[in-house]
């Protein structure tokens, strides 16, 4: 999740650990940080976690498209657990899903064998009981013929399961529910799961991050940021970036709270028994983490819309209004020149929701990013990080990661979009010297490695500052125009999907003509950072 903190030099090295680096400042920012029918085949085990590479994308360095271990986009294996036999009077025979969807860094996340299409998810929200009921209706389609699958839930109390309207066996296992359907499913067929659970909500400790996500409560106000795993903690979920979904949100609460959500505000419907019911809907497919709820007292702002029509609408609390509304005001602008560098935006809408508590972070939760009241003044001092998060509508939620270790992916581009913003807006600003700058200071907090973080400290700062001056030191090997080529070519080949960073090492050499296996293994790979090229 977008974690911004200032730090002095000192700090970031005691830290170490961001998830937006500020071009401007060298604010930190730690981020937990589609189209429509898009959907993805979730990768499945290939290579175990201890046989990771950790100094480049394979052996001899060079850069290999298939190095990352594993299969990538359409090179997805089906083999997602061993078969099973037909229990007397049961279901045909069938595969079992396997419990994770084959991450490198974090084998448990997601699960294989299916494909989710939507989450309808309804829930009941006892804002004084800090309870839900919920229900969740999930579409999804079996890539292999499947006799059982897992979802991923934590927590939450399972009142009973249905697929394709028969009554499924469950059992639960950690955070993994484990359903067997009453008949085998059949694989290319749409299925629909419905999950009735209740409970309490809670945030899940982070494997891969110094901080805790998911459904956070603040007391008077609910807010959900997931990144990287927090999703679990509140509905049934496929939870990895590979399988995208589109969603629709029936949330009732109490009538002086108002509920905010990704996508667009459907219906809303005032009830005799002092509650109201939320409706909202994604148009496009999103991964499990950019899911974002908000319930508390929040006041609608209609931002100016972008150049091309992009609706801007935002929710603030009432406490931090004023500073909000002055520091998300160009939100618009930056879509126009975001549109000019990587292409039209990818969603139909966007905006942001800023709570009144020192989150220390903004999370690019998508088309409604969210920020700490901490991160807003009327100065407009966070600019760079609502350019941060924008930017992650492009690199991060439409273009999404194939593996959590390729998180440099997402972050380099967002960090890197700071100083394309500022550079846009102000003509004493010169890119190129501010990085040179930057570079210059920053260099000795740079390791590890972006390409290879530790999969216990992720969001590191090298992920943000190494990853933002590989793609400038990119930019100035290839030339201007083979460097905004690769980019555009990034967003119009894998949006609405997933990709690596084989994928985007492969891209690059196609579109340059180049040799880049070097290039990326020393900017991604190597220990010691590399000096940009002149």
């Amino acid at each position: 999740m977008p974690l911004l903190l200032r730090h002095t030099v000192l700090a970031v090295v005691l830290v170490a650990a961001a998830c937006s680096v500020s071009a401007d400042d060298m604010s930190m920012t730690i981020v937990s940080d589609e189209g429509r029918g898009a959907t993805s085949t979730p990768l499945v085990p290939t290579v175990e976690p201890e046989a990771l590479p950790t100094e480049g994308p394979d052996a001899s360095g060079t850069a290999d498209p298939t190095a990352d271990g594993q299969a990538t986009g359409d090179q997805a294996s089906d083999d997602l657990g061993g078969s099973v036999p037909a229990a007397e009077d049961g279901p045909e025979p069938g595969t079992i899903g396997a419990d994770g969807v084959g991450d490198l860094y974090y084998p448990g996340y997601g699960n294989g064998g299916y494909d989710v299409l939507d989450y309808d998810l309804v829930i009941d929200w006892d804002h004084g009981g800090r309870t839900m009921e919920a229900t969740a209706t999930i579409e999804l389609v079996p890539t292999v013929r499947l006799s059982r699958f897992n979802l991923d839930l934590d927590g939450l109390e399972v009142r009973g399961v249905d697929v394709d309207g028969l009554a499924a066996g469950f059992e639960r296992n950690g955070r993994e529910l484990i359903i067997s359907p009453a008949a085998t499913l059949d694989a290319d067929d749409t299925v629909t799961v419905v999950v009735d659970y209740h409970g309490r909500p809670r945030v899940l400790e982070s494997l891969g991050a110094p901080f805790s996500g998911g459904w956070t409560d603040l007391g008077d106000t609910i807010i959900v940021v997931g990144e990287p795993e927090g999703a679990a903690g509140w509905y049934p979920v496929n939870e990895h970036p590979t399988d995208k979904a589109t969603y629709r949100f029936t949330i009732t609460a109490d009538a002086n709270l108002t509920v905010v959500a990704n996508g667009f505000q459907i219906s809303r419907d005032e009830h005799g028994d002092g509650t109201t019911t939320w409706i909202y809907e994604t148009d496009d497919p999103q991964a499990s983490y950019l899911t974002t709820v908000g319930i508390g007292d929040f006041r609608f702002h209609q931002g100016e819309p972008s150049r091309s029509g992009v609706p801007v609408r935002h929710w603030f609390q009432p406490e931090v209004f004023d500073a909000s509304v002055i520091t998300m005001e160009r939100t618009g602008q930056m879509i126009d020149v975001f549109e000019d560098l990587f292409g039209t935006y990818p969603f139909d809408v966007y905006g942001s929701v800023v709570v009144d508590a020192s989150l220390g972070f903004a999370l690019e939760t998508q088309t409604l990013s969210v920020f700490g009241g901490d991160l807003v003044d009327r100065f407009a001092s966070y600019e760079d990080i609502v350019a941060h998060e924008l930017a992650h509508q492009w690199f991060g939620n439409h273009v999404s990661l194939g593996q959590w270790r390729d998180i440099w992916l997402n972050e380099g581009f967002a960090s890197y979009a700071e100083y394309l913003w500022f550079d846009e807006i102000d003509p004493n600003y010169d890119l190129d010297r501010e990085i040179r700058n930057d570079y210059a200071f920053y260099s000795i907090v740079v390791d590890p490695p972006p390409g290879a973080p530790p999969p216990d400290d992720l969001f590191n700062v090298s992920v943000y500052l190494r990853g933002a001056f590989t793609l400038h030191a990119l930019r100035t090997t290839v030339g201007e125009e083979a460097f905004w080529q690769i980019v555009r070519s990034w967003v119009d080949e894998y949006g609405g999907s997933y990709a690596t960073t084989a994928d985007f090492i492969q891209l690059s050499e196609e579109v340059s003509g180049l040799d880049l296996g070097g290039f990326f293994d020393s900017w991604l790979y190597a220990d010691e950072v590399p000096p940009l090229p002149s």
